[in-house]
């Protein structure tokens, strides 16, 4: 019987975890969150123990094996967290379990990192060899909770740090459910002339991997994680259309007016702005064929079967 603890464990991917590996007979999962009241509602029927607090002492009595840290604040174009807010959640913090962990009984420590460790943008194909830059402040906190944690590896503790591109999957609540919406109310799509590339993430695919991790079929390192192909925004947008029973509409504005309404939306801090217009129509592909190479088969997904099962779940 596998002991793992899942932090942030009601948030979108732990939720998701515990779904996938509710039911197995050889995991056992404790859990942690800033809101141990939503588990019981969240989690229904599953065993979930949840730990009040995540000291060495908390971590050796229960006999923890594996801690899988997806506990930080994600990246948010709305302004609401400040860059020191970051900076003490997702680095500061993620070191302090870190240390705990370092000094407890548990064997093995998996930081849930994101592709934006590495970069913000970029139309090169990213994989583990690609050398961090990133410029946000969520980025940033990121890397260097990664450099914390490989700074400090100890013999006899395997650390996984996993870089996942855009995950999605049932209570996704970011750009791919506002698509939907906007493709639902049959609404034309204005940014067809953008014919980019972006690489997804299945939360099946996650938990199949980290499913992966807890019975010792992947060795420890860093990883990139993403869905095999990667699609544009029009082709998401044309997925949408056909799970829904929507005409599509893509129209090709010229760029130079969108880019410059983005523009304006930036000095204005406005919903529609650079940040935004990148997250919609920017490259950002991902390679995972180091993790392919080391699980020796496919994930369980190809990239549309998952996005579909992700768009089917908004209408349930």
């Amino acid at each position: 019987m596998k002991r793992i603890l899942i932090t942030g464990i009601t948030g979108f991917l732990g939720a998701n975890l515990v779904r996938y590996l509710g039911d197995h007979e050889k995991i056992m999962i404790f859990g942690h969150s800033r809101r141990p009241e939503a588990a019981a509602g969240l989690f229904g029927e599953k065993k979930v123990k949840m730990l009040p607090e995540l000291s060495k002492e908390v971590i050796g009595g229960q006999g923890i094996d594996i801690i899988i840290h997806l506990a930080g604040i994600a990246h948010d174009l709305s302004g609401k967290y400040t860059e020191e807010d970051y900076f003490k959640v997702n680095h500061e913090k993620t070191a302090m379990l870190y240390d705990e962990f370092l000094q407890s009984g548990a064997k093995a420590f998996v930081f849930v990192s994101s592709v934006k460790a590495v970069i913000d943008q970029t139309d090169r194909v990213i994989d583990e060899t690609f050398t961090p830059s990133p410029k946000s402040a969520y980025g940033k906190s990121k890397l260097l909770a990664e450099q914390y944690l490989t700074g400090r590896r100890q013999e006899g503790k395997r650390l996984f740090i996993l870089r996942p591109a855009m995950i999605h999957g049932p209570g996704n609540k970011g750009n791919l459910n506002l698509l939907y919406k906007f493709v639902a109310k049959g609404l034309p799509w204005p940014l067809g002339a953008f014919n980019n590339r972006r690489s997804f993430l299945s939360v099946d695919n996650c938990s199949y991997v980290m499913e992966k991790i807890i019975a010792g079929n992947l060795p420890e390192g860093t990883y990139m994680l993403a869905d095999t192909k990667a699609l544009s925004t029009n082709e998401l947008i044309r997925l949408i259309g056909e799970e829904t029973g929507k005409k599509v509409r893509i129209m090709k504005f010229p760029r130079f007016l969108i880019t410059g309404a983005a523009a304006v939306g930036s000095l204005l801090r406005l919903p529609v702005n650079r940040d935004m217009l990148a997250k919609l129509t920017g490259d950002m592909v991902v390679s995972n064929e180091k993790l392919l190479l080391n699980l020796g088969q496919s994930l369980p997904l190809d990239a549309e079967a998952g996005l579909r099962k992700t768009i089917r779940s908004f209408n349930e």
